[in-house]
């Protein structure tokens, strides 16, 4: 985890000289994260199972959560004066110290402890070394949180890097470690306070040893990463922030070097970082919300589409019948002067297949009778094959248009995307429209394609059907559209301003046409390509789909991304 005991100790330093000596203002609840107000700004603590932390920001929470826990906090803390606010050593539990006296004079000293532990995040309220009130009323065999108990902290047996203090403290502990099957960086994490395990990673890696397991390792091996401890010991006391990126976006943040990464920033101020970090991580959480809920719908109405038509698929089956039929009732037909009332089979000659053919009859009726049974068999089950084929390619197109659309919330980079097609699938009745609060008028605005520029050629890939759309409708009659050949897939236009686009180019457009499609993990995909001008959005299709003619086909690799 990024924000593990170290990260956390720095900036809860830094968060404590802005808050220790004010009042708290108010306190609020929103999507798992406690707001506390200071007239300087808010500490934010984020109970997020997926991404917990603490930091402090410029924050005015819109649509709070009624919430019994922040109520009974308000009651008790809101106007308290901070009294301290710092982390337990390198625990990933850090303590705000409040002082309030009530109405009637009495001076209550309040501790707020806050657990940054992921799916055991919790905030807990304590004075006088009993539990007032928890975010999260939890038993475990550890301890009780629950109002009334008394308090105790998580317990751990770790110890501190600053307890480290010689070769043979690190040798007692490595043969106290009982299980020898672990590896060297789980022995990293598990016994010393702050660490995580990329940061035990980087120990080894400055150790320039595998990460063998226990058994393995020997008394030199254990000396190197002693080494390694004590250095790291003194860059903690550095303090310094680091913030890493990967194709410029945040990938990580450590108090210790990372060598994983190349592109680094040093912070000069920690909560900034923090804020920059975990801001792109809640971005990036909301768009996998978004996204699981979207594709949810769209992969239940394919399931549904396609048992659908695997019911079809037998009807259809059952209706291949009606050629016999059609054939008993010529037979009766033809030979009715041969046939006795009352029979229940005829062996009748098939002039067609020069054989004979055993026709069951109702005892009941005549020959003609018989015969007329048959013929209304076989039209009926005809006009059912038809009703069949009709309802399959109604369907079909239906199943076509949501797997493209799932393809497209799969391609989908950013929420501005996955509300555009959420928009879609409002107007295609695949979900209910959900009514804004504040009565805001979602704009009707298409947002702009992917833009690639290649031997002075302008590509554009849509990211949505909406997109698909537009390219087709504003693209000039001689531009180049590309599409993956029967699978779904982004649309792909090569503007080509009147002139002759060379093969490579050509290539590179069909490549990404690959890349933005269902075929993306295989090779020797195909990809037809023809002028815009044969490329028609006929009245009555889905989003995205058209029909296309005139066209040729090149068999690319999707471009690695």
């Amino acid at each position: 985890m990024p924000y593990d005991g170290f990260v956390m100790m720095v900036t809860v330093e830094q968060i404590a000289k802005k808050i220790i000596g004010f009042n708290l203002r108010n306190i609020y609840l929103s999507k798992h994260t406690l707001y506390f107000s200071f007239d300087n700004g808010d500490l934010k603590v984020s109970l997020n199972p997926n991404f917990s932390y603490i930091s402090f920001v410029n924050h005015f929470v819109e649509d709070p959560e009624k919430n019994n826990f922040v109520e009974f906090l308000r009651s008790r803390i809101r106007g308290a004066k901070v009294v301290n606010f710092s982390n337990i050593q390198y625990e990933r539990t850090a303590v705000l110290e409040l002082k309030k006296i009530d109405e009637i004079g009495v001076v209550h000293n309040y501790a707020l402890y806050f657990d940054i532990m992921g799916k055991h995040s919790n905030a807990i309220i304590v004075e006088n070394s009993e539990i007032l009130e928890t975010f999260k009323r939890v038993q475990t065999k550890f301890r009780n949180i629950f109002p009334g108990e008394k308090f105790v902290l998580y317990p751990s047996d770790k110890l501190t890097i600053d307890e480290l203090d010689s070769f043979d403290r690190l040798k007692d502990i490595f043969e106290d470690f009982h299980d020898k099957k672990k590896n060297l960086v789980e022995f990293i994490y598990t016994k010393f306070q702050g660490f995580s395990k990329v940061t035990a990673e980087e120990v080894l890696y400055r150790s320039e040893l595998d990460n063998k397991s226990l058994s393995e390792v020997s008394l030199e091996d254990l000396k190197r990463v002693y080494e390694i401890l004590i250095s790291v010991k003194e860059e903690l006391k550095e303090g310094t922030l680091r913030l890493y990126y990967e194709d410029e976006k945040p990938k990580d943040i450590s108090v210790i070097r990372l060598h994983q990464y190349r592109d680094e920033k040093k912070c000069s101020d920690f909560v900034k970082c923090v804020n920059e970090y975990f801001e792109y991580v809640e971005v990036k959480d909301k768009i996998t919300e978004k996204r699981n809920q979207l594709i949810s719908v769209v992969k239940s109405k394919i399931d549904h589409y396609e048992n659908l038509l695997s019911g079809l698929e037998k009807e259809l089956e059952e209706s291949k019948d009606a050629d016999k039929y059609r054939k008993y009732g010529e037979l009766i037909k033809a030979y009715s002067y041969q046939i006795n009332c009352g029979e229940e089979m005829a062996s009748l000659y098939d002039w067609e297949s020069d054989s004979h053919v055993s026709v069951p009859l109702e005892k009941n009726l005549s020959p003609i009778e018989n015969s007329v049974k048959y013929f209304n068999l076989y039209s009926k089950l005809k006009r059912k094959a038809k009703g069949i084929e009709e309802r399959k390619e109604i369907l079909s197109k239906e199943l076509s248009y949501l797997q493209q659309l799932q393809l497209t919330i799969e391609n989908a980079e950013g929420l501005e995307e996955l509300f555009e097609i959420e928009d879609e699938m409002v107007e295609n009745g695949l979900i209910k429209k959900k009514v804004d609060k504040k009565g805001k008028k979602k704009s009707e605005q298409v947002s702009e394609p992917r833009k690639y520029v290649y031997n002075g050629f302008t590509i554009l890939v849509g990211k949505n059907n909406r997109q698909n759309d537009e390219l087709v409708v504003r693209s000039s009659d001689n531009d180049i559209w590309l599409h993956v050949q029967g699978m779904p897939g982004a649309h792909v236009v090569i503007k080509t301003n009147g002139k002759s686009v060379d093969e490579d180019t050509l290539r590179y457009a069909a490549r990404l046409a690959a890349t933005y499609s269902k075929g993306r993990y295989s090779s020797n995909v195909p990809v037809d390509y023809t002028y815009i001008k044969y490329v028609k959005k006929v009245k009555g299709l889905k989003p995205g789909l058209v029909l296309y003619s005139n066209f040729k086909t090149l068999f690319v690799d999707p471009i690695e991304r």
